[in-house]
């Protein structure tokens, strides 16, 4: 997900993408701090997105993702949120199965990536 810049990482960052309406799922880390898990509420409120706890710790999580002192995080991407948390799914199915069939229900469409406008694009040629 960070390779293909599809993931907000920190506070600041998950914020802001949950503030656009760009988050799709809200990930917390297993030891984060109850403020930490409050704004996370916050921004899963703002965002319209679930949030998810997640069975790692920040170390971990700092580790995997390159940035220190990481507890939440933010997908931005819907098809990456989905096979994220269905593959937490198939390891723990008692804790996220109810999150993976929410994800799964949802029918969100990524407005900024197709063309919607019925204009040209490009440069004009002159008639002869």
């Amino acid at each position: 997900m960070r390779k293909a810049g599809r993931i907000a990482l920190g506070e600041h960052d998950a914020g802001a993408a949950a503030r656009a309406g760009k988050a799709c799922l809200l990930l917390l880390a297993q030891d984060a701090s109850d403020n930490a898990r409050k704004r996370a509420e916050g921004f899963a409120y703002a965002a319209q997105a679930p949030l998810l706890r997640l069975p790692y710790t920040k170390q971990a999580l700092s580790d995997r993702l390159g940035k220190t002192g990481c507890a939440i995080a933010a997908v931005t991407d819907p098809g990456l949120a989905k096979a994220f948390v269905s593959a937490l799914a198939q390891a723990d199915p008692e804790q996220y199965s109810s999150t993976a069939a929410e994800l799964a229900a949802q029918t969100r469409t990524d407005t900024g990536t197709a063309q919607t406008s019925g204009g040209r694009n490009g440069k004009r040629r002159k008639q002869v």
